[in-house]
């Protein structure tokens, strides 16, 4: 309810918690799982139970995240008329989006959120998985990026405070461009250009070494 530019800067330091939890304690992110599939492209699993597992987690994700926003509402979490009438604009804005601008935003949105993700990879201590995560998370905020599962809680939000701002019919159809969107860029662009830049460079790195030690043989 701060509004304005330190509004959007103070949700965006809190916002990274959620990813914080799912990757320190364990639980499935659609928009980080979409990752595993450099698993398929090395050929390490198989197609239909990647497909599978993902579809799986996307719908956990939406009933985690509707029964999250009945809960929350439940508790008087919305009781602030203030904050209800955020919330409600937050989501009847985001469902209005653009086919095009939603799926290029939920685009933006994963590479960052996949990043994230695999940036927390690298460090080997709690407090330096933290950090990973919470910069780039911050920044997508920040840019305002479409986030299929926080857009399932913030328009489930929405739905429950005021029903007739929208209809299922409005958020199935917000929901199929920001999937499209964050699977594109988390399951196929930063994948491809990950594995092009890197693992084909290091498994030729280790093909010349195998070569040489034959040689040296």
């Amino acid at each position: 309810t701060i509004g304005g530019g330190l509004g959007k800067i103070v949700g965006s330091c809190v916002f990274p918690v959620g990813l914080i939890l799912v990757v320190l304690v364990g639980g499935s992110l659609f928009t980080g799982d979409c990752l595993a599939y450099l698993a398929w492209f090395e050929g390490k699993v198989d197609f239909n139970k990647m497909m599978k597992n993902l579809g799986l987690v996307w719908i956990g994700n939406l009933l985690g995240s509707i029964f999250t926003a009945f809960v929350a509402y439940t508790g008087g979490q919305f009781e602030s008329k203030a904050l209800a009438d955020f919330a409600v604009n937050v989501a009847t804005h985001k469902v209005h989006l653009g086919f095009t601008e939603a799926l290029a935003s939920a685009f933006l949105c994963n590479v960052l959120v996949a990043l994230a993700v695999w940036f927390s990879f690298a460090a080997k201590d709690m407090i330096g998985k933290i950090f990973a995560i919470w910069f780039p998370i911050m920044l997508f905020i920040l840019g305002g990026y479409q986030h299929v599962v926080a857009n399932m809680t913030y328009i489930s939000v929405g739905k429950i405070l005021s029903p007739e701002s929208y209809t299922f019919v409005e958020m199935v159809k917000h929901f199929i461009p920001v999937t499209i969107g964050n699977f594109l860029s988390g399951s196929i662009f930063l994948p491809l250009v990950y594995r092009t830049l890197y693992l084909k460079k290091h498994h030729h790195a280790d093909e010349e070494i195998s070569e040489t030690k034959k040689a040296e043989c």
